[in-house]
C-alpha cells in the first residue's frame, strides 16, 4: 500500500553511491560517534549485581516469521534485543552506534560513510560484512553501497548535518535465513531458535551465558507481576495502577508512540475532539506534526483506482486485537450513526487495501525512521482523508535494582547496551 494524494512528508531522497573515501578517516569532514546519555535510562534504582537471567512479560504472542519488522508491542521488545540496525535512535532522537560504530560526514553532508564494528557477527559466528548490510536493501530513492569489508556509504540528494535517521529503520536490520526456517539469524547480543521457543515463552541466550525469558501472558497480566517478572510494558491503565502499589517496582511513562487515525475514502472530514476520554489507555488529543502529511520526497504514488462502492450501511472496521481501536470505533460509530465491526488483524489489512467500507481505525507509529516505507505498508493508496484521533503511550513496569533498561525514540524498551572499551584511533564523541 502507498499513500494518497493528500498524504505527504518531507524526507530526504537518497541516491546511488558515487565517489567516496575508502575508510572513515579521523578528521575527514567530521568523524563522529554519538552516545546515548542517562536521560534515556529508566529509573530503576542502583544495580548492585548484574542478573544473568531476566524475565520480560509480553501481553501478546510473537511470530518469528515477522522478524525483524515488528507488528506489535511484544514483537518490538523481542526483536530489539535480537536484531541490529546500522544505528539506533535513543529517546531524545540522538543517533547512537549499533552495527556501525563510527561514521564520517563528507561533501557538505551529502555523503555519509559508516564503519561496522570489528566484532560484529551473526549468531552462528560468521562476521558481518558491508555486503550483508546493503544486500537487497534498495528502497524508495536510496541505495547503500559496500566499499570495503566493513565500510558502507550512503549518498544523499540533499545535505544533512546529522546522520540520516533512515539507517535506524527496522527494515535495515541485518539477518539471514535460519536452517530450520524459524527465527532469522540476526546479529544482536541475544539469539533464539525454534528449540528455545514455545507458545508460552521465548528463551533468548547470549554467548556470555545470559538469558532473557520472554513470558507470554495467558490470562491476567497481574499474575506475571506477582510471579516476579523484571519488565512489563503495558497500555492498560488499571494494570499500571496495580503495579504502582507493588513494592520493588518502578512505573515509568514511555514516549508517546502511537497515533490512531480514521481512514476513509470520502474527501473532507470533521474535527473529532475529546476522544481521549473514550479509551482506557493513556491517551491525549493527537499532536502533530504528522509524518504522513507530506510524502512528496517518496516520489509519485502509483495511480490508485477508486474503491468499489461501499456497503449501504456505514461501517467502521477495527482490529479485534486492539482494545483502543475498539473503543474509538465504538465512539465514532455512536457519533456518526455508523456500525463498528471487528476484524482479525490480517483481515483488517486486506479490507483496508480494498477500501470497500466507509471507514477504518488504524494505529500508526508516531515516529518512523523511513516514512516512505511506513506509508507503503501502513496506509492505502485510495484514502481521501486520514484524520488523527488520539496519541497513546505505554508504561514500563520495572523491577528495581536488577538491570539497566533504556528506551528508544519509538518507545521500545531494551537492556541498555554494555559500555564498549575505547580503542586506539576511535574518534571521540
Amino acid at each position: 500500500m502507498f499513500h494518497r494524494r493528500i498524504l505527504s512528508i518531507h524526507l530526504l531522497t537518497l541516491l546511488a553511491a558515487c565517489a567516496h573515501p575508502s575508510l572513515p578517516r579521523p578528521g575527514a569532514g567530521g568523524p563522529g560517534v554519538a552516545t546515548s546519555g542517562d536521560a534515556c535510562l529508566l529509573s530503576t534504582g542502583e544495580v548492585t549485581a548484574r542478573a544473568r537471567r531476566l524475565t520480560i512479560a509480553l501481553a501478546e504472542p510473537v511470530d518469528p516469521r515477522h522478524a525483524p519488522l515488528p507488528r506489535s508491542d511484544a514483537e518490538r521488545v523481542v526483536f530489539r534485543h535480537l536484531y541490529e540496525t546500522p544505528v539506533r535512535l535513543d529517546c531524545e532522537g540522538h543517533v547512537v552506534p549499533a552495527l556501525a560504530e563510527k561514521w564520517v560526514r563528507d561533501d557538505d553532508g551529502r555523503r555519509w560513510t559508516f564503519r561496522l564494528r570489528d566484532d560484529a557477527q551473526f549468531w552462528d559466528g560468521a562476521p558481518v560484512t558491508a555486503q550483508d548490510v546493503v544486500f537487497g536493501r534498495s528502497g524508495v530513492g536510496y541505495t547503500l553501497a559496500a566499499l570495503e569489508t566493513r565500510v558502507v556509504t550512503v549518498m544523499l540528494a540533499r545535505p544533512m548535518d546529522k546522520v540520516p535517521p533512515l539507517l535506524a529503520d527496522p527494515a535495515l536490520a541485518v539477518t539471514k535465513p535460519a536452517p530450520d526456517s524459524s527465527w532469522p539469524i540476526g546479529t544482536g547480543r541475544y539469539w533464539a531458535t525454534s528449540a528455545t521457543t514455545t507458545p508460552q515463552e521465548i528463551r533468548a541466550h547470549s554467548n556470555a551465558g545470559d538469558t532473557l525469558v520472554f513470558r507470554i501472558a495467558s490470562g491476567d497480566a497481574r499474575d506475571l507481576l506477582d510471579a516476579g517478572v523484571d519488565l512489563l510494558v503495558t497500555r492498560d491503565r488499571a494494570l499500571r495502577d496495580y503495579a504502582a502499589t507493588q513494592q520493588g517496582f518502578g512505573v515509568v511513562a514511555l514516549p508517546w508512540d502511537r497515533t490512531y487515525v480514521f481512514v476513509t475514502p470520502e474527501a473532507g472530514g470533521n474535527r473529532l475532539d475529546g476522544l481521549e476520554q473514550a479509551v482506557r489507555a493513556e491517551a491525549r488529543r493527537a499532536e502533530g506534526p504528522f509524518w504522513w502529511l507530506d510524502l512528496r520526497a517518496c516520489g509519485a504514488p502509483p495511480a490508485a483506482s477508486p474503491p468499489a462502492a461501499a456497503a449501504t450501511q456505514r461501517r467502521i472496521l477495527y482490529s479485534r486485537a486492539d482494545p483502543t481501536a475498539r473503543e474509538l470505533a465504538g465512539r465514532l460509530a455512536a457519533l456518526t450513526r455508523a456500525v463498528a465491526v471487528a476484524r482479525a488483524p490480517d483481515d483488517l489489512t486486506d479490507a483496508l487495501s480494498g477500501g470497500r467500507e466507509w471507514g477504518y481505525i488504524v494505529a500508526l507509529p508516531r515516529v518512523v525512521a523511513d516514512p516512505c516505507r511506513a506509508a507503503r505498508e501502513l496506509l492505502p493508496s485510495w484514502a481521501a482523508t486520514v484524520t488523527a484521533l488520539v496519541d497513546t503511550r505505554a508504561t514500563a513496569v520495572v523491577r528495581r535494582g536488577v538491570a539497566r533498561w533504556a528506551v528508544d525514540q519509538d518507545g521500545t524498551v531494551h537492556l541498555a547496551p554494555p559500555a564498549r572499551p575505547a580503542r586506539p584511533g576511535r574518534p571521540a564523541p
